[in-house]
């Protein structure tokens, strides 16, 4: 079995950039499944995948999107690929060595695939149904957003994701170690990356490819379809509503200016809990690089969402941790990459935006809202680079993860930032947050949860206070830390920023947040 075909190649365009297509569910675009018919050691018999990009491998590789192991002999590294050819899709021979069968019909160029072909490897190798979903079930938007996002990192991703993942590891190491030591040790790195790119053959990809990909990506969202943007559209009122700035109260704030140390603190931790907020995200859009720009509320059809904790200081800052604010610049972690995140890095550094919309609660009643545009952030330090793909990315550092936006509200908590510099091994410090959503039953029914950390050494480590018996969880993230000064008052001396394992804890110091 052959016809006629467009010479298959590994091409960033049908990987990546029709992933990113799908993604953000370009106009009428379908997806299909393979229903596997062996079972595999990646595979359960019966197990469905969709795919939602435009070209994937079948093999024994591990780069291969659909992935078989050892144990079948007769299926080759790279056996087959499905290509995407006008509206339907061909199987393609690879294998030099090892057949590809259709139907029971040796293919032995490529062919025209329908719903409901069977597509086996070699003779007696793993077989797979070719199904192509109908109506409206067949299109990528059908799929939630989240597992869109979670195919594509899979799929598009995978033929690349060594040399991507060999860049990130080092600059996230960097992260580490403090970002200033980036610029001294850029070369060393630059030269370990290019020896494991060459080592893993991905030198193929050339800068014509990533050109001609972003047109793609471009042109493919300049099609979005109709029907999401009128979805959508019932949500602008409610987005409107939150694009007001935080309405300054009336009077002056009382404290200090900053950069100064406060005067006295809170005598108990009750008199604390007004100042300090819930924070959760209820909208953001996305501004694409042609400019056009799609509003999405948070938790609905699994678009992202997080929530976190800030508190108001004695000269009207408002403060919280910049991965709290901007996500998408704090994508990876000790607990491993978040797709969501990931792409939305993505979009911001090759030419888009994304803007975050947030409610802030406290037990006092004074609630806001505002989005991260209003925040003051320090991107100094953050770590970039560019991918063999041309994907750019970026990612923040510890020691710049704060975020602070000016109020015209009173009172507020005092604070030191002198002595955050200067706090001694075994100093005992108390936390207030909201973990894990803790502490808030409704918006009327608020009241944050205590946690305590131990600093693990004098001074500061890397630009931040290290604690140990850190008793704090996700939800913490952006909340105030005390230390009672002689007179015994609460004095806000950091900003929770994150864990490291389940017992040590960084906190940013009142220092830095200038």
């Amino acid at each position: 079995m052959s016809q006629e075909t467009v010479k298959y190649n590994r091409s960033f365009a049908g990987s990546i950039g029709a992933g990113m297509k799908s993604v953000f569910a370009g106009k009428g675009r379908r997806y299909y499944e393979l229903v596997h018919k062996t079972r595999s050691k990646y595979h359960q018999e019966g197990a469905v995948q969709k795919i939602i990009i435009d070209n994937i491998e079948i093999g024994r590789d591990p780069k291969c999107q659909v992935r078989f192991d050892e144990s079948f002999t007769t299926v080759s590294r790279r056996h087959a690929a499905i290509v995407k050819e006008g509206e339907g899709w061909k199987l393609v021979q690879l294998s030099k060595t090892n057949s590809t069968y259709l139907n029971g019909n040796r293919v032995s160029d490529s062919w025209y695939l329908q719903s409901g072909d069977e597509i086996q490897l070699s003779t007696g190798g793993p077989k797979m149904g070719f199904v192509v979903p109908q109506g409206d079930a067949g299109l990528v938007k059908s799929i939630g957003l989240t597992n869109r996002l979670n195919l594509f990192r899979r799929q598009a991703l995978r033929p690349y994701k060594t040399a991507l993942w060999c860049l990130l590891g080092a600059l996230l190491a960097l992260c580490v170690a403090g970002g200033w030591l980036f610029r001294d040790q850029s070369d060393k790195y630059k030269k370990l990356v290019v020896e494991a790119a060459q080592k893993d053959s991905l030198n193929q990809v050339k800068m014509q490819n990533v050109v001609d990909s972003l047109s793609n990506v471009k042109l493919g969202l300049e099609q979005q379809v109709d029907e999401m943007r009128k979805k959508l559209k019932s949500n602008s009122a409610a987005i409107n509503g939150l694009k007001k700035q935080v309405a300054p109260a009336s009077g002056s704030s009382q404290g200090t200016k900053p950069g100064t140390s406060s005067a006295q603190g809170m005598k108990s931790i009750e008199q604390c809990f007004p100042y300090v907020y819930y924070i959760e995200t209820e909208a953001f859009e996305i501004t694409y690089p042609d400019g056009k720009v799609e509003q999405y509320k948070c938790w609905e059809n699994d678009a992202p969402g997080w929530s976190g904790t800030g508190f108001l200081l004695n000269d009207g800052r408002f403060v919280t941790a910049r991965h709290v604010i901007e996500g998408w610049q704090f994508w990876k972690s000790s607990s491993g990459e978040d797709p969501d995140m990931l792409y939305l890095n993505t979009i911001v550094n090759n030419g888009g935006k994304v803007k975050y919309y947030f409610n802030c609660y406290s037990t006092s009643g004074t609630n806001f809202s505002c989005s991260s545009t209003d925040f003051k952030v320090n991107r100094s330090q953050d770590q970039s680079g560019v991918s063999e793909d041309g994907i750019r990315f970026s990612h923040g550092v510890v020691t710049t993860d704060f975020a602070y936006m000016r109020t015209g509200l009173s009172g507020g908590l005092a604070f030191d930032d002198v002595k955050c510099d200067q706090l001694k091994i075994k100093t005992e410090l108390t936390v207030l947050g909201f973990p894990l959503g803790e502490g808030v039953n409704s918006i009327n029914d608020i009241k944050p949860i205590y946690g305590n950390a131990t600093v693990a050494s004098d001074g500061l480590q890397r630009g931040r206070i290290l604690t140990t018996n850190t008793n704090t969880e996700h939800g913490n993230s952006g909340g105030p830390v005390f230390y009672n000064d002689e007179k015994g008052d609460l004095v806000v001396v950091g900003i929770v920023s994150g864990g490291r394992g389940s017992n040590l804890g960084n906190i940013i110091p009142m220092s830095r947040v200038r």
